[in-house]
């Protein structure tokens, strides 16, 4: 008899007659003996032994007071403890839920009794789930002698089905479309997100072939890629699919083949994302990019444009000016000669201006090229700049000075724009300092940094507008009556330009006192 194949009613049935025989065998002079004895000399005991010792079930009986008479080794694992911590012991001890409690109590009520669900394993230290039924035997005397119960451990298959209800309820939630169908291409299945998206319910889809949801204008290799291969392999792809109301509309497909041990295809899984918005967003970019490219080149082209139209006739001005001075210098009054100079400092002041707002908006758009190389900053800025501003300081009556307290001076940095900014900060040193000096000193800082500081004793800057010298347009003095000429782009385009090679730019000032600003150079790759 295998009893593997067996239904739990029929083997419920056959325990029960098997322990009617073995009760029928206990006497009141004799019980004691007889529960200890194992029936293999007969066809019944035979029978009982092998239902007994099968692997599947867990069997244990008990008397009247649900004390533990015996148990076979399922029923120990089942429990999880050792053999000898079971026999003897109140079958009431072992659960928790009191349903099975009241199952176990009414095992002597002349029926099967059934309980399924959870309760804690003490044993385990976990949550098991078993299924049981419980009968009861009687002797010769009709008296109820043996209670039976019969335990199967269905722990796994309840959390496997969780695991399936869980994963039923994420797959039919999930904004993804997700399709099963058969090897013959029939829709065996489909999710809520594909109702949405496709326009077709449940009942209308299923039982459809997937061919009314392609595309013919998908190429034909792709469908055969993915409908006539049969690799297990996921196929990932874009194509075009077709919704109920005949839409064309773009999708990204991951798919496969769901096969059995024997390898055969048993269905097709796809996953399916609208990928429209996606391609929209792509097409907007693209236009974006377009003209943002063409936006830049006009840029380009109009600051190039701007630069000789207003730089050209600026310089051919000036030029005549001062040719016109150099013949007439001699012949020309003194009033004559202050008209002249004022002349050449309004225009050097006009290409400065236009100089600052084309370097601002080159900065600003992008469109400046930062070509940064290996050079030394103390002599290549000492040669491009000191006997100019040499210069200036001598007209005003301030010291001029350039000291190095570093021998190293190298950096890896872009030589205009570090020019751009020592001309700039320089600029503003001489313009505001009338009495005293400005001074250039290069050292290194406590981490070994190149540290320049240019420290002059000019007015200074209000602490209070001191977080504003950086903003475009921003000047401390305002107004037509204002002391000092000024547009407010050289600190905004120091700083820019402090950005683009990450140079550290603190400036600490102090009104009427003078204004120390400090640049912190990075180390560089190479050694120094």
């Amino acid at each position: 008899m295998d009893y593997d194949k067996k239904t739990k009613n029929e083997l419920v049935k056959e325990i029960q007659r098997l322990n009617n025989v073995i009760s029928n065998s206990i006497t009141s002079e004799d019980a004691e003996v007889k529960q200890n004895e194992n029936p293999n000399n007969s066809q019944n005991g035979a029978l009982y032994n092998l239902i007994f010792n099968q692997p599947f079930l867990g069997i244990v009986h008990f008397d009247e007071d649900r004390t533990i008479i015996d148990c076979n080794d399922q029923f120990v694992k089942i429990i999880g403890t050792l053999r000898e911590e079971i026999i003897g012991h109140n079958l009431l001890n072992f659960f928790d839920n009191k349903e099975i409690l009241l199952a176990i109590k009414d095992a002597f009520a002349d029926k099967v009794s059934v309980f399924e669900g959870g309760y804690f394993n003490q044993f385990r230290n976990e949550e098991m789930f078993v299924k049981v039924f419980f009968n009861s035997s009687r002797d010769n005397s009709n008296e109820i002698v043996l209670g039976t119960g019969l335990f199967e451990d269905i722990t796994a298959k309840k959390k496997a089905e969780k695991e399936v209800e869980l994963l039923a309820h994420s797959i039919q939630n999930i904004s993804e479309c997700v399709i099963i169908t058969n090897p013959q291409n029939k829709i065996l299945y489909v999710n809520k997100a594909f109702e949405n998206i496709f326009g077709y319910t449940s009942e209308e889809i299923i039982g459809e072939s997937f061919g009314v949801l392609r595309s013919l204008n998908n190429p034909k290799k792709i469908n055969d890629e993915i409908y006539k291969s049969t690799s297990s392999k996921v196929w990932q792809g874009e194509l075009l699919n077709v919704k109920k109301d005949g839409t064309e509309f773009p999708i990204f497909l991951s798919t496969t083949l769901l096969k059995n041990t024997e390898g055969e295809t048993y269905a097709r899984i796809g996953v399916v994302r609208d990928t429209t918005q996606r391609k929209k967003v792509e097409k907007e970019l693209i236009e974006a990019k377009l003209k943002a490219e063409q936006s830049d080149k006009l840029k380009s082209e109009f600051l190039a444009q701007m630069s000789h139209e207003i730089r050209t006739p600026i310089n051919v001005i000036l030029n005549i000016a001062n040719m016109i001075l150099e013949d007439h210098y001699f012949d020309a009054d003194e009033d004559t000669k202050a008209t002249f100079s004022i002349l050449d400092s309004a225009g050097k002041r006009i290409t400065r201006t236009i100089d600052l707002i084309l370097n601002m908006a080159e900065v600003q758009v992008g469109a400046y090229d930062y070509t940064p190389r290996r050079f030394d900053l103390f002599s290549d800025m000492y040669n491009l700049l000191y006997r100019e501003f040499e210069k200036i300081s001598e007209e005003k009556g301030i010291e001029f000075k350039w000291t190095k307290n570093t021998d190293n001076a190298l950096i890896t940095a872009d030589v205009y724009s570090v020019s751009q900014i020592f001309s700039n900060l320089l600029y503003n040193a001489v313009k505001f300092t009338n009495i005293g000096e400005v001074d250039v000193i290069f050292s290194r800082n406590s981490k070994e940094n190149l540290l320049v500081q240019f420290v002059d004793t000019g007015i200074g800057i209000e602490e209070e507008f001191l977080p504003h010298v950086f903003e475009i347009f921003s000047q401390e003095d305002r107004g037509h009556t204002r002391q000092f000429e000024g547009n407010g782009l050289g600190l905004a385009l120091v700083k820019s330009y402090c950005e683009l090679n990450k140079i550290n730019i603190k400036i600490e000032s102090t009104k009427g006192t003078g204004t120390t600003v400090s640049l912190i150079f990075p180390k560089t790759k190479q050694k120094d």
